[in-house]
């Protein structure tokens, strides 16, 4: 019996119901934020709405950053990262790149 309850919480667990696209579009949104206001030489990055993904367990989502904006000769090329939003609503992924110095 336990088996059989253990299984179930598995398949719930990987449906994960109460996380809604809409949701997850705001952890990664407000994640960015936080993130760009914590460093000032902080990449630009954005986020693709589009790309949100039901996989098991979470969502994936494609985060993008540019880090020329600031230094179009020496900056990090641009890049995209898909980053996994778990079923508790962590991140796992999330690119942290800087502005190279002039």
């Amino acid at each position: 019996m336990l088996k059989y309850f253990l299984i179930l919480i598995l398949v719930v667990l990987a449906w994960c119901p109460w996380l809604k696209p809409e949701e997850v579009i705001q952890i990664i949104d407000t994640r960015v934020a936080e993130m760009q206001a914590a460093n000032e030489d902080f990449c630009a990055m954005w986020v693709d709405k589009g790309s949100i993904t039901k996989v098991p367990f979470g969502y994936t989502e494609k985060v993008s950053y540019d880090c020329t904006v600031t230094d179009p000769q020496y900056g990090v090329l641009k890049s995209t990262n898909t980053v996994f939003v778990s079923f508790y609503k962590g991140i796992i992924g999330m690119p942290n790149k800087k502005v190279g110095k002039q």
